[in-house]
C-alpha cells in the first residue's frame, strides 16, 4: 500500500488523451467486498444521465439498465482497490453487460495490492510497483521540501 497505484492511475483516467479515446470514463472503489449490486449501482451512476434504476434493486434489471446504457460506447473502467480474490463468479457477473459490448478498444483496470486478485483478473500480465529506494526518496523529498532553495540554508531542517 502507498507506492502510488491508485495516483498513477488517476493522472492516466484525467489525461486528455484518454478522455478523447473514451466515450465513458467510469471509476468505482472496490475496496474489501465485492459488492456486485453495489457497484453495478456505481457503475451506472457515472454511466446514466438520469436514474433510471434508481427503484430498481433486481441485479437482472440494473445489468439490463447498465447494458442499454453502453451499448456502442467505447468505456474505460477503473476498478480501484480490489481486495476479494475469492468470488471469482461475482467478478464474472459484475462483468458480463460489459462484456456484452461489442465496440472495441473498452477497458477495465484494476488496482490492488495482492497478486492473486491480479491472477483472478488475470486477463493482462499485471504491472508491479515498488516503492522508491531510500537515495531516490531522498533526492524526491529534498526537492519538494526545499524547491529551488539550497539546502545548505536550511541545515536544521535536513
Amino acid at each position: 500500500g502507498g507506492v502510488g497505484k491508485t495516483a498513477l492511475v488517476r493522472y492516466v483516467y484525467q489525461a486528455k488523451r484518454i478522455k478523447d479515446h473514451f466515450d465513458l470514463l467510469i471509476w468505482v472503489c472496490v475496496s474489501t467486498n465485492l459488492d456486485v449490486v453495489g457497484l453495478t449501482l456505481q457503475i451506472l451512476d457515472h454511466v446514466c444521465e438520469d436514474r433510471p434504476y434508481e427503484k430498481e434493486s433486481s441485479l437482472n434489471k440494473l445489468q439490463e439498465i447498465l447494458q442499454e446504457n453502453i451499448r456502442n460506447k467505447r468505456f474505460l473502467l477503473v476498478m480501484d482497490d480490489m481486495w476479494e480474490e475469492k468470488d471469482r463468479g461475482g467478478w464474472i457477473k459484475l462483468l458480463a453487460p460489459l462484456k456484452s459490448n461489442k465496440v472495441k478498444g473498452c477497458m477495465v483496470l484494476a488496482t490492488t495490492r495482492t497478486k492473486s486478485v491480479a491472477k483472478m483478473i488475470g486477463t493482462m500480465d499485471e504491472i508491479t510497483l515498488t516503492g522508491l529506494d531510500e537515495k531516490e526518496f531522498w533526492l524526491f523529498f529534498k526537492a519538494c521540501a526545499f524547491r529551488n532553495d539550497s539546502r545548505e540554508h536550511h541545515p536544521s531542517l535536513q
